[in-house]
């Protein structure tokens, strides 16, 4: 059995013959060393340099030189420790693994696309500091439309049946922390003054209903929604209160008979303002025939169906018509009007249930005995909202599938939390489709890298090996990101992991390639340095121009394209430690095992391969003849193609590909032909992809994000095709003098109207705002004092017992000088109108000394107007309940605003461009207004979503010019070569480019994700053409030549890395996402095919035309390098057996080994160096086979006598013998060249390695003989003494004493 640490040296898998055919100067000179030498052995043509023999950049050479230097260093060095590398490698990933369990998903909008130090995230910031970071509000949607798309809905029958499920709906309860919540607990309500008397303050907070946006409300039946669920019971009443047969004015003047002590005038004033009337009872209804449709009902006597499209017409009112009118474009969706712009047709009706945010809840129910139990928080009210919707949404699907409405309707609900755990979940990391993903390439690998017919040379075992360290790489690179707080966000989970183990199989192809195509007569102890002294280089540049291109994109300040630019780079750094660091120690492993002659995969299970009989060469059977063709070329370089007489046959598909690509892919690309007709379909790719460009839209509908199948993108879907309604407010900031400033807000809500999308009210013009709304209360209020005055119940001094409690309020806000000091002033009260006190002047400004003291009475005496103003004003003005019976005069002054809101309605927004083109009206009126000193901002959904495509494009074009520099950069250091760094990124552009093309030929819309896949772009393409600019650029001869020859030598690699990424990418066609099909699959396959295509056509006809000039050119040869002269071998110790060995070990111990021997010849002078570690680890030998004539002649005795002996006379002599004798001999001469120190600096390490080695087996052997001889003594000594005792015991015995004593001194 062979040992593991030797190579076999019997094994022909292994080891090749050393016979060389005639033809072994041809076949050498196309190896790689001669056609390639600075891609394989850079210090060797820096020497050439030196020597005059070729022209070329030193300082490209000496770079290269030195990076390949170090390399073989590292591969020396991995190979010898390649078990302890790889166990602490291992322990390290696995250390960076546990990371992940600190990642951070973002899956929210503002945390994905809004700029960082942008406008956008300024104003987020200061909204989150002013009202909190939970929402205000959520939303409950249900939207219905028609199976038939042609049938309108319009009619009686469709909005009953839209009834019974919103109904149904809004009845669910949860049971949750011992509390049963109704949607009256969670919803927002108008609110309702303050009332002295507790138990009337509780009749108006049950009766007062939840905000419902329904199309109902234009009919009888939207009372039917309002409940309350139990009817109210109030003492001496008709009947109890419930909104189906309620009719809030006849109710009050029903109280007012009853003489109660009851504030009439306050709830009069209250239902004025709000516009209570009559309610419902008035609405027609829907179905006449039904029992309790009210008599008021303008259609309960006719019995006829109301015109539906005409009620609908210019929207519905709630109960409260001034602050409660739903707009036809939110509750209509899909309409069509007549001439005169009433309703014709619509396809689809929405209603909106408003609930009240976790913030808000926490806040309503925080002080209430109901939840002191159960240690109330805004995380318990956040879970009890999510946990109604939810049954909410249930309650929808139940009522449409089980047959309690029609059929021919369909019914889609939604919520923002439904919304929210979609984006969640696009967010979550698919395990299955990444399982999947590496295991197909599993497969892929072990079938590509695995040859059937010789298990041997086999790669199949450090193929799957590689694939399963590119996968705890990954998962170590986003520990690692995790642990630096970088957060995690769709792209992380759904593209990085593929374009990780897609970049990293492809490196580790390129190393296995080359492994595998290494030459058998290589030592073993230095094949690993050779791999990655050979391939090392590529991996290393196309790594670094990755990461520089990844790491410049990640300037921009997009969060979601700068994660993944991070992400993407630290994992590529993580990839490229691994192929050269581990993987090597990977494959040093398995050259133990093909040491071994073990088979693949299963070496550990399979016996050793049986080693064939070894094959006498001829040059053992000619040993000893005198034939000519017994000879050796001295010149034959380890990196040499073997020739072994037959070509053996190898059924790598990797060296199939590279014979392919050689024979015949290469030859036929090269063709002018050719040439003319790529570069024809290059220009005309280029013009297409230019022109595809420019149709690129922007956008990313919630659509494409929600997966399909589903209630949810059902719901968007026709939302986003009805409707295209959203709310927005303009929102006013603090450092702003408010009371002095009126009129500019005046002016600055009137300039929304011309905004086009804002909806309108009845007259064409906006609705009220906060200010407004103020100022018309305290309007009412200045004309009731002015009554009360002239009738004489108001003086300066006191209000009569008669005076209306508004009138009263009005004198406590008349007599408020805003001064902290003389808070009360009553000279204020005079009877002048024309030029005396106003709580508005006649210019319509409120008064501006006691403008936040009017305020705080405004906000809790005006409520409901308050509340339905949206107002939001923040700091929260201070709680002041008026009281007629209150005699003190003072009112708080509330505190400066610092934060307002004007709210609108939004319709007509169905695409990307509309909302852009709105977004930039708003955003110039808001600047103008700037400039004129109102800090303003607008904010809502198109905003949050859609601003980022304002910037895209710009933001898009600096990060592919940042990647496209940072690889423009990285090429020239590198190779310090102008053009093949020009060329290299006018590649990329153009894949880029073609990418936009394709994204317009698949109808992909630009949005942030595309625009993540067009930086990947770079990434990807960076393999596809530096791995064949470096082959084209260290290649010797012509352009055409050159391109061939990079072409053999990247094609299989290239092939298998994309094979193998798109193998990984279809993975991602399992995600229930359609998106991630449509968009990434897509995407990423056509990236790979561009790139195919570019890398592996276009690009080598341009470098064959346009390319970069060769490093080295030779001035000999046109086409390969000058034969160089071998280098000195150094003088092994031969090992022999027995005593004979060691005393041949012991004189081989004395001289040094770098000692010159008796056999070397000295072909050059000591100026020459070369540092190829294959060429200095190989024995170079003559075989030398000197032909000695010896002649004697023998002369008669007289010249004998006399001492001469005249061999070169030509005299002759008779008797004279002449005796010939030839002699012929065989001796093998060793041509060295002296190296100097400079040459064998980089292999000290490798030379350090073997002394210590060689020291060791020298002592292991003496101590072995020196045990040897110890035991030869010993047994000699033994059988001495068995043989004289047995020779004492036969010899006669004489006299006792003296025969015993000569017995024992013969014996001595």
């Amino acid at each position: 059995m062979v040992a593991p640490n030797s190579e076999a040296p019997s094994n022909p898998r292994i080891v090749s013959s050393t016979q060389e055919s005639p033809s072994a100067a041809e076949a050498r000179h196309s190896a790689d060393l001669y056609i390639r030498t600075s891609w394989i052995d850079a210090a060797l043509a820096l020497s050439e340099l030196e020597k005059g023999n070729i022209e070329g950049g030193r300082t490209s050479l000496w770079i290269r030189a030195w990076l390949q230097e170090q390399l073989f260093i590292l591969g020396c060095f991995l190979q010898g420790d390649a078990g302890k590398v790889l166990f602490v490698a291992i322990l390290v990933l696995s250390t960076f693994c546990v990371g992940l369990k600190s990642a951070q998903i973002h899956s929210r909008v503002d945390q994905l696309w809004v700029q960082e130090g942008g406008r956008l995230e300024a104003e987020l910031k200061y909204t989150a500091e002013a009202l909190g970071e939970a929402d205000s509000s959520t939303h409950q949607l249900i939207i219905q439309t028609a199976k038939d798309p042609d049938v309108s809905l319009l009619h009686a029958g469709a909005l009953l049946e839209h009834l019974k499920v919103v109904h149904a709906a809004t009845r669910v309860t949860v049971h949750m922390y011992d509390i049963e919540w109704r949607l009256k607990d969670l919803c927002y309500s108008p609110s309702i003054p303050n009332f002295e008397a507790y138990h009337i303050e509780k009749i108006f907070e049950n009766i007062i209903p939840c905000a419902i946006i329904t199309p109902l409300d234009c009919f009888w039946e939207g009372s039917k929604l309002l409940g309350p669920d139990y009817p109210i019971y109030v003492p001496n009443l008709k009947q109890k209160l419930q909104w189906t047969h309620l009719n809030p004015q006849e109710v009050l003047e029903e109280v007012k008979q009853l003489k109660f002590q009851f504030p009439y005038g306050t709830v009069e004033a209250y239902m004025k303002r709000a516009g209570i009337t009559s309610a419902y009872m008035k609405k027609p209804c829907l179905d006449p025939n039904d029992a309790h449709c009210p008599k008021t009902a303008p259609n309960k006597k006719s019995r006829h169906v109301p015109d539906v499209a005409a009620e609908l017409s210019h929207g519905c009112y709630g109960f409260a018509a001034a602050y409660m009118h739903w707009p036809e474009q939110l509750i209509v969706g899909g309409a069509t009007r007549n001439s005169t712009s009433v309703l014709r047709s619509a396809k689809a009706l929405q209603t909106v249930v408003q609930l009240m945010g976790e913030r808000e809840m926490y806040e309503y129910w925080a002080d209430h005995y109901k939840v002191h139990h159960v240690g109330w928080t805004q995380e318990k009210a956040a879970v009890v909202l999510d946990s109604w919707q939810r049954k909410f949404a249930a309650e929808v699907r139940k009522m449409t599938t089980s047959g309690k409405v029609s059929a021919a309707y369909s019914f889609y609900p939604f919520s923002s939390s439904t919304l929210n755990d979609i984006l969640g979940k696009f967010s979550e990391l698919s395990l299955k489709n990444i399982i999947l993903g590496y295991v197909f390439m599993l497969v892929y690998v072990s079938v590509t890298l695995m040859q059937w017919s010789d298990p041997v040379r086999s790669q199949a075992g450090v193929g799957i090996a590689g694939v399963m360290l590119l996968s705890i790489t990954v998962a170590a690179g986003l520990g690692f990101c995790a642990l630096l707080g970088i957060p995690f966000n769709a792209s992380s989970t759904q593209i990085v992991p593929f374009l990780a183990l897609g970049l990293g199989v492809q490196d580790m192809f390129l190393l296995a390639h080359t492994y595998v195509e290494q030459a058998g007569d290589v030592p073993r102890e230095e094949r690993t340095g050779l791999v990655l002294k050979k391939s090392g280089l590529s991996v290393l540049l196309a790594s670094l121009c990755n990461v520089l291109a990844f790491l410049a994109a990640a300037l921009l300040p997009i969060p979601a394209l700068r994660v993944f630019c991070l992400q993407a780079a630290i994992l590529l750094l993580f990839n490229l430690g691994s192929m050269l660091i581990v993987f090597p120690a990977m494959i040093s492993l398995d050259l133990r095992r093909r040491s071994a002659a073990r088979s693949d995969v299963l070496c550990c299970i399979m016996p050793e391969n049986p080693v064939p009989k070894r094959r006498v060469t001829d040059r053992t059977r000619n040993r000893g003849s005198n034939t000519k063709n017994s000879w050796k070329d001295a010149t034959r370089q380890p990196l040499d193609p073997e020739e072994t007489g037959d070509e053996s046959k190898v059924s790598c598909i990797s060296l199939s590909l590279t014979k392919w690509a050689k024979n015949h892919y290469a030859p036929f690309i090269m063709r002018p032909s050719m040439k003319v007709t790529s570069m024809l379909a290059l220009i005309a790719v280029i013009l297409a992809s230019v022109w595809g460009a420019t149709k690129v839209r922007d956008g990313l509908d919630l659509t494409d994000i929600v997966p399909e199948n589903t209630d949810e993108h059902q719901f968007l879907y026709r939302q986003e095709k009805y409707f295209g309604f959203y709310n927005m407010y303009a929102v006013t900031k603090g450092d702003f003098e408010y009371p002095t400033n009126q009129r500019l807000l005046y002016e600055y809500h009137d300039q929304f109207v011309r905004i086009p999308n804002i909806i309108k009210n009845d007259n064409g013009g906006l609705t009220k705002f906060w200010l407004t709304l103020f100022r018309d209360w305290l309007l009412d209020l200045q004309a009731v004092f002015d009554k009360e005055v002239e009738s004489g119940c108001i003086t300066q001094e006191y209000w009569c017992k008669n005076a209306s409690d508004e009138a009263i309020l009005a004198y406590k806000l008349m007599v408020q000088t805003g001064h902290v000091d003389t808070p009360i002033d009553k000279s204020l009260i005079t009877a002048d109108r024309a030029s005396g006190h106003r709580l508005v002047g006649k210019d319509g400004i409120i008064n501006t000394d006691a403008f936040y003291n009017y305020l705080s009475a405004w906000a809790t005496n005006d409520a409901l107007a308050y509340g339905a103003s949206q107002g939001n004003l923040k700091p929260q003005p201070k709680k002041w309940t008026h009281s007629s019976s209150d005699m003190d005069l003072e009112i708080p002054k509330s505190s400066p605003l610092i934060y307002t809101q004007l709210p609108f309605y939004l319709a007509g927004l169905s695409d990307t461009e509309s909302i852009k083109a709105l977004i930039t009206s708003v955003r110039e009126l808001c600047l103008k207004f700037e400039a004129k000193g109102l800090s303003n901002f607008p904010s809502g959904i198109p905003f949050l979503f859609w601003e980022q495509y304002l910037y895209l494009r710009t933001s898009l074009s600096l990060a592919l010019a940042c990647a496209l520099s940072a690889v423009f950069v990285a090429v020239m250091v590198l190779l310090l070569n102008v053009w093949a760094a020009v060329l290299v990124t006018l590649a990329l552009a153009v894949l880029v480019l073609q990418l936009l093309g394709t994204m317009a030929l698949l109808g992909i819309k630009l949005s942030a994700i595309p625009a993540v896949l067009l930086v990947l772009a770079i990434g990807r393409g960076v393999h596809f053409t530096v791995h064949l600019c470096l082959g084209f650029v260290t290649s010797i001869g012509c352009k055409r030549r050159r391109a061939s020859l990079a072409l053999e030598s990247v094609l299989a690699p290239v092939v298998h890395g994309a094979v193998a990424a798109a193998l990984a990418a279809s993975m991602l066609a399992t995600s229930e996402f359609g998106f991630v099909a449509r968009l990434f699959l897509k995407l990423l396959l056509a990236l790979i095919v561009l790139g195919f295509v570019d890398g592996l056509l276009f690009f080598p006809v341009v470098l064959a035309i346009l390319g970069p000039a060769a490093e080295v050119r030779p001035l000999e040869h046109g086409e390969r390098l000058p034969t160089p002269s071998p280098v000195r071998s150094p003088v092994w110790a031969r090992r022999g057996a027995g005593a004979g060995g060691a005393a041949e070990r012991t004189r081989c111990k004395g001289p040094p080994r770098a000692a010159p021997s008796l056999t070397t010849i000295t072909e050059e002078p000591p100026s020459w160096h070369s540092s190829a570690p294959s060429v200095q680890s190989s024995m170079q030998s003559i075989l030398v086979q000197p032909e000695l004539v010896v002649e004697t002649t023998t002369y008669n005795g007289s010249d004998s006598t006399s001492g001469r002996s005249t061999p070169t006379s030509k005299t002759t002599h008779t008797g004279a013998i002449t005796t010939k004798v030839t002699a012929t001999a065989n001796i093998k001469v060793e041509v060295v060249t002296p190296s100097d120190r400079k040459t064998r600096r980089s292999y000290h390490y490798y030379d350090r390695r073997r002394d210590r080695d060689d020291d060791r087996d020298r002592d292991r052997d003496r101590d072995r003989d020196r045990d040897r001889d110890r035991e030869r003594s010993r047994e000699r000594d033994r059988r001495d003494r068995h043989r004289d005792e047995r020779e004492h015991r036969a010899s006669p015995r004489e006299n006792g004493r003296d025969s015993g004593h000569e017995s024992d001194s013969s014996r001595h």
